[in-house]
């Protein structure tokens, strides 16, 4: 039997595939150029935040290290310089006002003074110089890499991809992702996933499985929003009388997060945007708040019945 970190890499490599798929060579132009439309700027202001966090204390790190790098050497020479320099002229002041000590004409111990050209050395060559900026570059580079990776605040990261599918607008990621991803949530089985996860609207724990790992728990998060948003985007049409095709774009502050999805839910065969009957089990109490208290909505609580 798999443990869970064999576990952890099958789901990472599973869900992963879906995404390169999705977000292929042949197609990301073609996505790139519907993403420049205003109804995606709320997801793409998310990514944007995304791929900032920790950058831009990766930067000033690798900065940092640059500059140490480029202006240290000379700082140390120029002290170490500086230092030997003032211990020599104290040596020659206290050997001149020294009673006991012999005349320069005379035979006797004296320091050497140092030649004038060693106070203007020479400037090394420009490829020495060329290979030393190229090694202070990657280093720099490197460490600035590596603080980015360390300041990453991987929790937050994950917390805002999960919510990606309630913003308001359009969801691009959504919109690609979200049926290929409930399809192969499906194929697990139940017991697989955790029945107390934040994303359920109750403990489902009889029906589900423990705490799983970080992506498995992303996972889930994910494809519980993308039912809130299947379900609300589904009240929208109603309400406007939209198809099951037709774009609908979500008014601010987004899909709310409280809409009722369990875990069976999740599982369930049902295809809200392409249900012909009508028959919503998934949200009903949610979409009554959105219904008049007409003849209309009766025949609509009848129907449920």
């Amino acid at each position: 039997m798999p443990d869970k970190r064999e576990e952890e890499t099958e789901i990472f490599n599973r869900f992963t595939a879906i995404v390169k798929t999705k977000f292929t060579n042949s197609n990301i132009k073609q996505l790139d150029e519907l993403y420049k439309r205003p109804e995606f700027a709320s997801e793409k202001r998310i990514l944007n935040e995304m791929n900032s966090i920790g950058l831009s204390k990766g930067m000033l790190s690798g900065l940092a290290c640059f500059a140490f790098l480029r202006i240290s050497p000379r700082l140390i020479s120029n002290y170490l310089r500086r230092r030997v320099a003032g211990g020599g002229d104290i040596n020659n002041s206290s050997a001149s006002k020294n009673p006991f000590q012999q005349s320069s004409s005379s035979s006797g111990y004296k320091f050497d003074s140092f030649p004038a050209s060693s106070q203007n050395e020479e400037r090394p060559g420009l490829i020495f110089r060329g290979v030393r900026l190229m090694l202070d570059t990657f280093v720099s580079m490197s460490i600035g890499a590596y603080a980015s990776i360390y300041f990453t605040d991987t929790n937050k990261m994950m917390e805002k991809f999960e919510k990606i599918p309630l913003v308001e607008g359009r969801s691009l990621l959504s919109e690609q992702l979200c049926h290929d991803f409930t399809k192969e949530f499906k194929s697990y089985g139940k017991q697989f996933w955790n029945g107390r996860h934040h994303a359920m609207t109750t403990d489902n724990s009889d029906n589900g499985g423990g705490e799983g790992g970080e992506f498995r728990e992303l996972i889930q998060g994910f494809v519980a929003n993308c039912r809130r948003r299947e379900i609300y985007e589904k009240d929208i049409r109603q309400e406007q009388g939209l198809g099951a095709n037709d774009e609908v774009i979500v008014s601010s502050p987004g899909v709310p997060q409280d809409i009722l999805v369990t875990l069976d839910d999740l599982f369930s065969t049902k295809d809200l945007t392409h249900n012909e009957d009508g028959d919503d089990a998934n949200g009903d109490d949610f979409f009554d708040t959105y219904l008049d208290d007409s003849s209309d909505g009766e025949g609509e609580k009848s129907f449920k019945d």
